[in-house]
């Protein structure tokens, strides 16, 4: 157990674990630990509670002080002369806190990471914005402020309260009227469509959607990110189309993602089934927990994955679990509304894993990654270059 002498080895096996990510052999070390005393257990399962970051920290950091000075002291013991002991004890005032940084790395989102980018600039996250085409061509630019009504459209209300755009009404006969819901770079923006389905939508993302739903469907057209939470009717099926390839469900969660940047469309279940099929007809079902991904080559499979990789955006998070930098930093580009440059090819294959608050500035998520030891950020006029450290 001389590695868990060190605060820092218990900080990362405790973290690891939280994410889900821990390794056999390492989990039977936490386990070692966590049977050595009922403090070590009572540690272990406060900082699993908590939630406040700087009361998580605190506590890490306790343990992290306790772990070191019990191991200066044990080698202070070694020296029987006063002077040197003294010395020693003088000597680890130093030493300390280099064990406490190592928290940094290990901790989801905190102040103190190991790696401060001082002389970043501050690229602020994200916001609520987006422009809304009416059927009639007209445009409207759409924040977070209070409107209430925008427009009546098709016997519909178009209403605008501080968290998106809903859609009043019932009304069903006559002919379809479209808008067209753009979310930009740097945005993010929800819509209540006229059947009660509502609809997240991420950064650099086109919604096509009926002002009301009339026929036997519910047809919209996707371009981009969003989570939708469909209202169930078993008269009228729900689709999605993206790039020809469609999502068919009757009420269900489910995230999709279709950017044309993209080499895949990905389809993501998390509650209920549907049901997709591509522009040629191929078909498969999903059931929760199992993602449906249709290649450029039209191709189709699907695999069990981490639901939470894939929707954690819509709650205001970023969660990786061992993903590339390159992918990361696509997610980057387009929350931040800036551009990432690699000036190392290598620097791409780097994984991370970990949770972040996805309205934090960038500076947050560049320590994290800084933290690995691996990469290094720059920033210029808003371009971010990556580097081998």
């Amino acid at each position: 157990m001389e590695n868990l002498e060190k605060g820092i080895e218990v900080s990362r096996l405790i973290v690891k674990y939280l994410q889900g990510c821990i390794s056999p052999e390492e989990k039977v070390m936490l386990d070692k630990w966590l049977e050595e005393s009922s403090e070590n257990r009572e540690i272990y399962h406060r900082v699993q509670g908590r939630v406040n970051r700087e009361e998580r920290q605190r506590i890490i950091r306790k343990l992290n002080k306790r772990a070191a000075w019990e191991r200066v002291d044990r080698n202070t013991k070694k020296y029987r002369h006063p002077i040197l002991r003294r010395c020693m004890k003088y000597a680890a005032t130093i030493v300390l806190p280099l064990f406490m940084v190592g928290v940094g790395f290990y901790l989801i989102r905190d102040k103190e990471e190991i790696h401060p980018v001082a002389e970043m600039v501050k690229i602020s996250p994200g916001v609520t914005k987006a422009e809304l085409v009416l059927a009639d061509g007209h445009k409207v630019v759409l924040g977070t402020e209070t409107i209430d009504s925008l427009v009546s459209e098709e016997g519909v209300n178009i209403v605008k309260d501080g968290n998106g755009v809903s859609y009043l009404g019932n009304k069903e006969e006559g002919d379809l009227a479209y808008n067209i819901m753009r979310v930009p770079r740097g945005g993010e923006f929800k819509v209540r469509l006229q059947d009660g389905t509502l609809v997240y939508m991420n950064s650099e993302t086109e919604l096509k959607y009926p002002v009301r739903f009339v026929g036997k469907e519910r047809r919209v057209y996707l371009s981009g990110e969003a989570y939708f939470e469909v209202q169930r009717d078993t008269t009228k099926p729900f689709i999605v189309v993206m790039n020809g390839n469609e999502v068919r469900v009757l009420g269900t969660e489910f995230n999709v993602r279709s950017y044309e940047d993209e080499k895949c469309q990905f389809t993501t279940l998390v509650a209920g089934k549907v049901l997709l099929t591509t522009h040629d007809h191929r078909c498969i079902e999903l059931l929760p927990n199992e993602q449906g991904i249709v290649d450029p080559q039209g191709d189709i499979r699907k695999e069990q994955v981490d639901v939470a990789l894939y929707t954690a955006w819509k709650d205001g998070n970023f969660v990786f679990r061992k993903q590339s930098l390159e992918h990361i930093m696509e997610i980057v580009e387009r929350w931040y509304d800036l551009k990432v440059t690699f000036e190392d090819e290598w620097c791409k294959q780097v994984s991370f894993s970990g949770n972040v608050e996805r309205y934090d500035d960038f500076s947050k998520l560049a320590e994290m990654l800084e933290a690995t030891g691996s990469v290094k950020f720059r920033i210029k006029n808003n371009e971010i270059y990556v580097t081998k450290r």
